[in-house]
């Protein structure tokens, strides 16, 4: 059976321009996702900041849905709106139910890129350890299965997904994020919000910001709080964390601002002591 993951917020673009408006407004190749796929994407700010990242599903021909794992997308289609002047697109936000579905379910997975139709939504697979296939669909939402939630965070996190709570909109810039990693980006695709600036960074470098896992001892921190050196100085920020199934340490993904070794000290704004993923945690050395 599902199991349910809890609300999946979405942005459906629709209408004969909906691909060219989301083609110059997103990092991604848009006009090369053909009807049944799907990529990974993002929106910046006219500095080359990241204020959402997103799976963009092509589900039909003048369709493209946007799936915010974090949420935001109401805050994402007000400013997004903004933009859309002449073009023949609505933008609509959405909450639909999010749900992770077994080899039971579906015996037959999606090709790693494609989107299938399933229960009235759509399916596809999600990177990270084993098979993943999320499902998302236009019915009620019931009560997220809590531990399921937690592993399914731990697999993203083991991922290394760059998603984003809404309160850390517009903090990071695409490389800091590591969007090019998921083919989330492009340089030669023409301009969209930002372009100049992620272009700039990509072929000249510059970027002072890295994407890292790390352990916590004790329970997961919130998205956006701080990472503290032995100092007590802040040396990154939370993207997002949760708890393993032992429940005494928890798995975080971070942006920090300088590189760092194995036995290099960390703290959460909390206290709890931290550490690169791999490295035991619960004792000072």
């Amino acid at each position: 059976m599902p199991v349910p993951l809890g609300p999946a917020e979405l942005i459906a673009l629709s209408g004969t321009d909906a691909l060219s408006f989301a083609h110059a407004q997103f990092t991604s190749d848009v006009r090369a996702l053909a009807a049944g796929r799907w990529q990974w994407s993002a929106w910046l700010d006219a500095q080359g900041r990241v204020r959402h990242f997103f799976a963009l599903l092509h589900v039909e021909p003048s369709t493209v849905i946007a799936w915010l794992p974090l949420g935001g997308a109401d805050t994402m289609r007000i400013a997004l709106s903004r933009f859309v002047v002449r073009a023949k697109v609505d933008i609509q936000a959405r909450v639909w139910a999010l749900s992770a579905l077994s080899d039971a379910d579906m015996p037959v997975p999606p090709a790693p890129d494609a989107v299938i139709a399933h229960d009235g939504g759509w399916a596809f697979l999600q990177p990270g350890p084993g098979q993943r296939i999320a499902a998302i669909a236009p019915s009620a939402i019931p009560a997220p299965d809590r531990a399921a939630l937690e592993r399914w965070r731990m697999d993203d996190i083991a991922a290394g997904l760059p998603l984003l709570v809404p309160e850390l909109a517009g903090e990071f810039v695409a490389q800091a994020l590591d969007l090019e990693r998921f083919d989330a980006i492009g340089f030669d695709k023409g301009c969209y919000p930002g372009q100049e600036v992620v272009a700039r960074l990509h072929f000249r470098g510059g970027n002072k910001r890295y994407i890292q896992r790390l352990c916590v001892c004790g329970a997961a921190p919130a998205g956006g709080s701080e990472i503290l050196d032995a100092a007590g100085d802040p040396i990154g920020r939370v993207l997002y964390a949760a708890a393993s199934s032992a429940a005494t340490t928890s798995a975080a993904l971070a942006i920090l601002t300088r590189t760092i070794d194995a036995n290099t000290a960390l703290y959460t704004a909390d206290g709890a002591q931290a550490a690169l993923a791999g490295r035991d945690v619960g004792t000072d050395s």
